[in-house]
């Protein structure tokens, strides 16, 4: 086959659609350069004389691609966003230890001057019976 002619991803098959042209497939749209820019980071040769079009097999491929790259993102999204409540979590709860820690170091038995107790009583009677 004249690569020319041939799907610019493969160069084994007659391309079926362009790599330029804005596609809508399930409701999604689709721009094939813009999707291998995006999935693989490479800057087709797209213009010239040849062509500049893809295989339905490669669209399936790169539709693959596309479909697990956003996967595996998404995926990464959300174990970054447990680590982040997993650590928070676990930086709360070293903070409501320490504050117990400090909580107990402050617990002291306070007794009020005005009120008198029992053995103050006692003590006071037994000191004017001494005085008496």
């Amino acid at each position: 086959m004249d690569v020319t002619h041939a799907c610019l991803c493969c160069l084994r098959c007659a391309p079926d659609k362009d790599l330029t042209t804005l596609y809508t497939h399930l409701g999604i749209t689709e721009i094939y350069a813009d999707m291998i820019k995006e999935c693989f980071d490479i800057n087709l040769v797209v213009g010239g004389s040849g062509s500049c079009g893809i295989c339905s097999a490669c669209v399936g491929r790169l539709r693959d691609a596309s479909d697990f790259k956003l996967q595996v993102q998404r995926s990464q999204a959300e174990l970054q966003a447990l680590l982040i409540k997993a650590e928070s979590a676990v930086k709360s709860e070293q903070a409501d230890d320490v504050g117990a820690e400090d909580d107990s170091v402050f617990d002291v038995l306070y007794v009020d001057p005005l009120v008198k107790s029992e053995t103050d009583d006692v003590m006071s009677d037994g000191d004017s019976s001494a005085a008496g």
